[in-house]
């Protein structure tokens, strides 16, 4: 069996516009190396996003490492625990028999207000009362909080007192309210995968929560922060050279496109999507020719950069490698996948077509 890698664009692709809607970022950025992957391999479309579940990096990253969600007695999908993977990422231990919840600051329109993440801090801890367990300040507008039961939210007017003593601009503008976004508690990813597999990620990242809980190895390279500034060059030099001292699964996750998008800037996307491809995709594909490996790359979710909102349709991948046959369009774009096959991982057959 061949060595595999796969790279994933956190938020990389969109909703498939409707005729006459303006281009996605794929569409709209050159993409040199995707390009020549996509004229090589098979472009298709990816369920990441199982009916009834939160479209996001919880759900999406799990499934393309191989999580098949449980079903409750109705036979609902039970959506995994974003606070406990996040405190898999940050190293935190649960206390025993803790309900497990992560909290966002947001501003009225859902962008996070990060400036705002020590108010919420300082009021949670010292909200008192038998509820709270522990709080722990993740980074920027992100908590989690370890309770007996679902944690009492502070008050909207505490939050926006806190925030102007702590000389937090803008949070007295009442059409600009701060509100906080509670995850409920869910199911912990199974531990599918051994150190066979290894991610490429920024420590304590979503990614690295995932891979720890899963079984994977992690391998966090300095400069790989997970947002804009994040030196994909580094996460290239590390995927090349485990491949090529012989783990079987590479596994690089780009958090950039997301966060691009969460910041409502299209531009800081494309640019994101730019250097995606100059600085990983291209010696990526350099070495998978070299070693005969295949090449995936799938985004885990959409994720809008006019709006910031995720969106759950099957996104646009491609599968490149030995014995992959030839299939789809010749760029791997919302668009131009839209009438593809929709498989259910990375590694899946494109039906119709050499595997």
């Amino acid at each position: 069996m061949s060595q595999r890698i796969l790279v994933i664009p956190d938020g990389l692709a969109e909703a498939t516009p409707a005729a006459g809607d303006p281009p996605t970022t794929l569409e709209a950025t050159p993409t040199l190396a995707l390009d020549a992957i996509a004229r090589r391999g098979s472009v298709r479309r990816v369920a990441v996003t199982p009916e009834g579940l939160h479209a996001g990096s919880e759900t999406g990253i799990p499934l393309l490492l191989g999580w098949i969600p449980d079903h409750d007695a109705h036979g609902r999908p039970r959506p995994l625990s974003r606070g406990r993977i996040d405190a898999a990422a940050h190293g935190l231990r649960e206390p025993d028999g803790a309900v497990v919840h992560r909290i966002d600051v947001r501003h009225a329109d859902g962008r996070p207000w990060p400036e705002l993440g020590e108010a919420a801090f300082s009021l949670l801890r010292g909200s008192g009362g038998q509820e709270a367990l522990h709080v722990q300040r993740l980074s920027g507008h992100r908590l989690v909080v370890f309770a007996h039961t679902e944690p009492i939210l502070p008050h909207r007017r505490d939050l926006v007192s806190v925030g102007l003593g702590s000389g937090v601009a803008g949070v007295d503008d009442p059409a600009d309210e701060p509100r906080l976004q509670l995850w409920d508690d869910g199911a912990l990813p199974p531990p599918l995968l051994d150190e066979d597999t290894t991610v490429v990620c920024a420590a304590r990242s979503t990614a690295a929560g995932i891979a720890r809980l899963m079984g994977a190895a992690t391998v966090h390279p300095s400069g790989a922060t997970g947002d804009l500034r994040s030196d994909l060059a580094a996460k290239a030099r590390a995927a090349v050279g485990l491949l090529r001292t012989g783990t079987a699964t590479v596994v690089v996750h780009v958090g950039a496109p997301d966060e691009a998008a969460h910041a409502r800037d299209p531009r800081a996307k494309a640019r994101a999507l730019q250097l995606l491809d100059r600085d990983l995709l291209a010696p990526l594909a350099g070495v998978a020719l070299d070693l005969g490996a295949t090449l995936a790359v799938c985004p885990d979710h959409g994720a809008d950069p006019r709006t910031g909102r995720h969106t759950a349709d099957p996104v646009p991948a491609v599968l490149w490698g030995p014995g992959i046959g030839r299939s789809g369009p010749e760029r791997m774009t919302e668009r131009g996948a839209a009438h593809e096959p929709v498989v259910a991982g990375p590694w899946s057959p494109t039906p119709g077509h050499a595997a």
